[in-house]
């Protein structure tokens, strides 16, 4: 499905994805997250190639938050057993016991749902089991952070507190973020680059760049129209006003 596809992110780089549905975003996290194997090229993970002998070693310094599947959890889980799920230790019950509760408390603080920790995860509207999910992808402080439409079943008001918090965690701690998501004026104002991806990568735009037209439609097809809401989000030109 992907092609030609030639990236690199630095340390504290925050990256969004966009694309129209089957364009291959989904596969290239999968692909990055060691998940599936390339048919050509390789993998790159912290200056090295992701390989079988070293795939545990990298992986533990990478996060990842799925594409989010509707369906009703079945099994009676505590919200903080489901964080807990993201630690590397996870498989190691002694040492999850003296590492996990700091920290899995530390990543449901960042979401705003400590206040939860106990509750049956089955019992959570759709947009809190979202802010876990996003928590258990946090819990290990991870280097990388892949994220697949993380503001699915979140309201406007959390969408924004998310974006927000990825924006400071890549400044502060360095963590680097790559984020599929399909509204470009949404993330534009918190991310540092937006890579136009259908099954090959169209355009890298920096902020401050603009996207041209033909790009949208090279994606989409010839039928779109762009209209520019927010001259000062990635991909819209500079001086245009709002439509």
């Amino acid at each position: 499905m992907l092609e030609n596809i030639n990236l690199s992110l630095e340390a504290g780089h925050f990256l969004g994805i966009v694309g129209p549905n089957g364009a291959g975003k989904s596969t290239l996290l999968n692909l990055i997250a060691g998940l599936t194997p390339p048919d050509h090229g390789h993998i790159d993970l912290f200056g090295q190639c992701l390989r079988r002998f070293n795939r545990r070693r990298l992986l533990r310094q990478v996060g990842f938050l799925h594409q989010l599947h509707e369906h009703q959890p079945r099994l009676p889980m505590r919200v903080r057993e489901v964080v807990a799920m993201g630690l590397s230790a996870y498989a190691n019950p002694l040492r999850l016991r003296k590492l996990s509760r700091q920290r899995i408390l530390d990543a449901l603080s960042l979401m705003d749902m400590r206040n939860l920790a106990e509750a049956d995860f089955r019992h959570l509207s759709g947009g809190q089991r979202q802010r876990v999910r996003i928590a258990r992808a946090l819990v290990d402080r991870p280097r990388l952070l892949l994220l697949d439409e993380p503001s699915a079943a979140l309201d406007s008001n959390r969408q924004e507190k998310l974006f927000h918090l990825l924006r400071r965690l890549c400044d502060e701690t360095g963590m680097s973020v790559i984020m599929v998501e399909h509204d470009i004026a949404a993330i534009s104002r918190h991310v540092d680059s937006v890579a136009c991806l259908n099954r090959r990568i169209h355009h890298h735009v920096m902020r401050g760049e603009q996207i041209p037209e033909s790009i949208w439609q090279s994606m989409y097809g010839e039928h779109i129209r762009i209209v520019a809401h927010d001259a000062n989000c990635i991909g819209c030109a500079p001086g245009k006003p709002a439509a």
